[in-house]
């Protein structure tokens, strides 16, 4: 078989809870094991309704006390207090309001993680609007979608770079668009400065975030707070606070609305179970268009906890060390980057590091060390305690522990993070239950678990498997799409994950395997298969397409061709051989790759096919490769070459 070369980055660059016709929702079936908490909390305080009582009386409690920090120009060290925030969101919210945005309305946010996007995040809810985040990554396509089902009519963009996606989506869609941008301006790697008159734009439908608050400053006084204060006292818990966008089975995004119960809720519930204060710090590097990082923020105001910006993926350590977290949320690609850089580190040293640090590697595939005799286990000591300084020192020195979620963590590397006395909490959630239903516990944690449910959230295993959870925590459907509502919501306010799970002896959940056809890659990316194989197909050289990469660091893909058009084109092309023979012919190889790179144009980076491999027969239902209607059957696929599907994270490009 041959392998692709390394692929390279193209540049293309309110609700209610139950819906009518309910023969068309899941069926019940009947239920293997049933499960739930409903204790366990101290209460410590009154259970929020909505995030703005989170907000507000965090607040009330500390106005003073630090909420956030960052890095500003020139790297300066910046801070702000809860009632500097609460000010700030408050005067963002009345500039929202005077530009015309109604109770109610979809506010598109294309940011990266940064402060402004807190502020913007308060400000929308206090105005009574409905958040709409889109990741920084996406292509304009996808931004135009998101647009158009939203019926967004307010769009805040970073920079001029993410403005001019929103622009390229739909020029007529976007006309119709008041725009706003944090950064006015922003320089390229040329060193170019760009701004959005480049693009055209009539300077009165775009304001910067300053002059959007500078509007809302500059409102008569008791008009902006009477209006302001009557927006707030109507938020009520069922109403939609955010609409989070991901890509459905057919590749088609659906909005999941997660409303302010879902989320008080849940950061009620965290805030009890974890203990978390004011003495702590979070540091945040997730894109907030995940509701994982948005739950991580709102849990810290819950708790109190101020939360530390870090500038991107790419400076989390050194950030770390400029604000030395006491705890952070992350994917688990994060993870396993330490845990290899930690290890290279440590066995490139040199003498007496590196012959203890192979020790440590060494014992860390052991289960049990109770029977190693006493020099194994001062030597094992003894490395612990090198690895662990090393480990606290890449966090800043002060982390306690780590959640991981978005992507299921391996076990390798929550043992490493454990055995050296930094507990790696492994959960369990998704978008449409506000990214929590299972979390280990600090004390009570099983690795290779998702841990317990949250107290309050039941949960039960479906005779085949597949997990359903119900609580204050799940979505009241998608954005505008009861037929897919209606497919993941059944009569008695389950919902159905798509995840095949079982509980282990000590209670424990343990999710199996994905019944949903969705792709997550260990950086917490969930990509729809489907689109891309069938655009790969769309050529007729290209028969059947696994696309592979879940809990992976990035895609490949297995093609099979179609039999007459492969031998036409070795008679175009003067080929001899037979099928196999030509599968393995350099020239289609060649003919191949094209067909990927052209796909590749159409992809955001974290879909982009990276290797790939020709199969040299083609899939058949007598092989039991395919379904009866000629479909791929991909778990069987992947099994049937997993060593060459392993051979692509293993080799290098």
């Amino acid at each position: 078989m041959q392998t692709g070369p390394r692929r390279r980055h193209q540049r293309a660059r309110g609700q209610r809870r139950r819906v009518a016709d309910r023969d068309a929702r899941p069926r019940r079936a009947r239920v293997l094991e049933r499960h739930g908490e409903d204790g366990g909390m101290s209460e410590r305080h009154t259970t929020p309704r909505t995030l703005l009582d989170v907000f507000f009386e965090r607040v009330k409690v500390a106005p003073e006390a630090e909420a956030m920090r960052w890095l500003g120009p020139e790297g300066a060290l910046c801070a702000t207090t809860w009632a500097e925030w609460d000010a700030k969101a408050r005067a963002l919210a009345s500039g929202l309001i005077e530009i015309g945005m109604a109770p109610g309305a979809r506010v598109v946010v294309l940011s990266r993680t940064r402060v402004e996007w807190a502020w913007l995040d308060v400000a929308i809810l206090m105005a009574g609007g409905i958040s709409v985040p889109i990741f920084p990554s996406e292509l304009p396509a996808s931004c135009n979608r998101v647009l158009r089902d939203s019926g967004a009519r307010v769009a805040i963009a970073e920079n001029p770079w993410q403005l001019k996606k929103l622009l390229e989506a739909d020029p007529a869609l976007a006309s119709e668009l008041q725009l706003v941008l944090i950064d006015e301006e922003m320089t390229l790697a040329t060193g170019a400065v760009m701004t959005s008159a480049e693009f055209g734009v009539s300077p009165h439908r775009v304001l910067t975030l300053d002059e959007l608050e500078a509007r809302g400053a500059a409102r008569p006084g008791k008009q902006t707070e009477r209006e302001l204060a009557a927006r707030i006292a109507a938020t009520e818990p069922d109403g939609c606070a955010t609409i989070c966008y991901t890509p459905g089975t057919e590749g088609q995004e659906k909005g999941v609305m997660l409303t302010h119960e879902n989320f008080a809720f849940t950061c009620h519930v965290l805030d009890q179970l974890l203990g978390l204060g004011p003495q702590d710090t979070q540091l945040l590097y997730l894109p907030l268009a995940q509701a994982f990082a948005r739950l991580a923020l709102w849990v810290g105001v819950r708790a109190g906890v101020p939360t530390a910006f870090a500038r991107s993926y790419r400076t989390v350590f050194e950030d770390a060390r400029t604000f030395q977290p006491t705890y952070l949320a992350g994917v688990p690609r994060l993870f396993e980057k330490t845990q290899e850089e930690v290890e290279a580190e440590l066995l490139a040293a040199g003498g007496w590091t590196s012959l203890v640090a192979g020790w440590v590697v060494g014992n860390q595939k052991r289960d049990n060390t109770a029977n190693e005799g006493v020099f194994a286990r001062a030597r094992r000591e003894l490395g612990t305690r090198l690895v662990t300084r090393r480990l606290r020192d890449r966090f800043g020195g002060k982390l306690r522990f780590a959640f991981s979620g978005g992507a299921p963590l391996g076990v390798e590397t929550a043992r490493f993070f454990v055995a050296h006395g930094l507990p790696l909490l492994e959960g369990y959630g998704m978008v449409e239950t506000c990214a929590a239903t299972h979390i280990n516990r600090l004390g009570d944690c099983g690795i290779g678990t998702v841990g317990r449910a949250l107290p309050g959230v039941e949960f039960r295993l479906l005779e085949d498997g597949e997990l359903c959870v119900r609580g204050k925590n799940v979505t009241p459907g998608y954005w505008g799409n009861r037929d897919e509502t209606r497919k993941v919501l059944d009569d008695d306010g389950w919902f159905h994950t798509g995840d095949l799970a079982e509980v282990d002896d000590d209670g424990r959940l343990v999710i199996t395997d994905r019944k949903r056809d969705i792709i997550v890659t260990a950086n917490g990316k969930a990509i729809a298969p489907r689109p891309i194989a069938e655009r790969l197909r769309a050529d007729p050289l290209i028969g059947q397409v696994l696309i592979h990469g879940d809990r992976r660091t990035f895609i490949t893909a297995l093609v099979s061709l179609r039999r007459d058009p492969l031998m036409r084109f070795a008679e175009e092309h003067g080929l001899e051989g037979d099928y196999e023979a030509l599968t393995r012919h350099p020239r289609v190889f060649a003919a191949v790759d094209m067909v990927v790179d052209r796909v590749n144009a159409t992809l955001a980076p974290h879909e982009v096919i990276r290797k790939f491999a020709i199969l040299q027969s083609e899939p058949t239902t007598e092989a039991g490769d395919l379904t009866p209607t000629l479909r791929l059957k991909r778990r069987v696929a992947a099994e049937k070459y997993k060593a060459l599907l392993d051979s692509f994270y293993s080799e290098p490009f």
